[in-house]
C-alpha cells in the first residue's frame, strides 16, 4: 500500500488547529447532517492498518492538544468532537490515493464549511 502523504496532512492539520471553538461546532453540526453511517463507511474504505491508525490518531490529537483546554471550556464534548471530525477528515488527507473521490468528499466535507478544503 501507499505511504500516507504526510506533507498534506501536515498542511491540512495547521489550518485546522487554528479554528475557533465556534468553527469546530460548524464542523460538528455538518458532520452530523452527513450522518454518522456515509463517514465510518467512508473512513473504512481507507483500509488502514492498526499501526497507520494509531500514527494519524496520534498525529492529530498531538496538533490538537494545546487546545485541548479551550475546547473543553466550549461545552460537552466538543474536544472528542474536533479529534473524531479531525482524524475522519485525515484519512482523506492522508491516504486519499485509497479512497474514491466521493468517499475523500464525505471526509472533508464537514471542514467545508470552514475551510477551502480540496
Amino acid at each position: 500500500m501507499a505511504s500516507p502523504d504526510l506533507a498534506s496532512l501536515d498542511a491540512f492539520l495547521a489550518r485546522v488547529v487554528e479554528l475557533s471553538p465556534a468553527q469546530f461546532d460548524a464542523v460538528r453540526a455538518a458532520g452530523r447532517a452527513l450522518g454518522p453511517a456515509r463517514r465510518i463507511a467512508a473512513r473504512k474504505a481507507a483500509k488502514l492498518s492498526a499501526s497507520e491508525f494509531s500514527a494519524l490518531d496520534t498525529r492529530v490529537r498531538d496538533r490538537l492538544q494545546p487546545r485541548s483546554a479551550e475546547l473543553m471550556a466550549f461545552g460537552d464534548g466538543a474536544l472528542a468532537a474536533a479529534v473524531a471530525d479531525t482524524l475522519f477528515a485525515a484519512h482523506a488527507k492522508a491516504f486519499g490515493e485509497r479512497l474514491s473521490v466521493e468517499e475523500r468528499e464525505i471526509l472533508l466535507q464537514p471542514f467545508a464549511a470552514v475551510l477551502e478544503v480540496d
